[in-house]
């Protein structure tokens, strides 16, 4: 790949990689294997993953199928160099040093600006639907490690559990200071804040003028 893959590219050229597929059977196998929680995907999504990598030669169609009604399906597997690029492709995002930018910093950073109520509520249905993520996850990797599953094909799930369950546990600190007021909701940063900052400013321009 010429240029840095994206992460549903490499999902995609990953499965076409095992075995030949048709674009659908790509997204229910990603859904099957519960892969759709590390990318934002869908069949639109993984279509348009398919035809890039045909067009950088990564994949390849070998045969056309129609099943009843239903619209032709064009199967594709890995090329060679689609086999070639897989181990860089993988090994960029294993060491990817790009941060990530998820939503909810950004509402954290704002919070303030909000009414304490709304912000708990906000902050208690994060909780909620986090927790039912992280059993539901739990669930997923206790039935195929049950299963015989090996750890090595599910350490991206138990990353995904130790950050959920540290997740929670943050929220729930979060909202129990909130509920007891020991986070003194409500106003702008104090004045002794401000006062202070004013002059390390102050102190950091002296500095760089020459």
């Amino acid at each position: 790949m010429s240029r840095t893959p994206t992460a549903v590219t490499v999902v995609v050229l990953a499965l076409l990689a095992e075995q030949p597929r048709h674009p659908y059977d790509v997204f229910q196998t990603l859904v099957e294997r519960g892969d759709d929680r590390l990318v934002r995907v869908n069949p639109g999504a993984v279509y348009h993953a398919v035809d890039r990598l045909e067009r950088d030669g990564l994949v390849e169609a070998v045969g056309t199928e129609r099943a009843g009604n239903r619209p032709e399906r064009t199967t594709y597997r890995a090329t060679p160099a689609g086999h070639a690029a897989l181990a860089p492709a993988i090994t960029a995002h294993l060491a990817d040093e790009r941060p990530a930018l998820p939503d909810f910093p950004v509402g954290l950073a704002h919070a303030w600006r909000l009414p304490v109520d709304d912000v708990a509520a906000a902050l208690r249905a994060r909780r909620d639907r986090e927790a039912a993520r992280l059993a539901e996850l739990r669930a997923r990797i206790d039935a195929v490690r049950g299963e015989g599953l090996p750890r090595r094909f599910v350490l991206d799930g138990e990353r995904e559990l130790v950050l959920l369950t540290a997740e929670i546990a943050w929220l729930d600190d979060v909202l129990r200071e909130l509920a007891d007021d020991t986070l003194e909701w409500g106003g702008p940063p104090p004045p002794d804040f401000l006062a202070a900052r004013a002059r390390r400013l102050a102190a950091t321009d002296t500095r760089s003028t020459p």
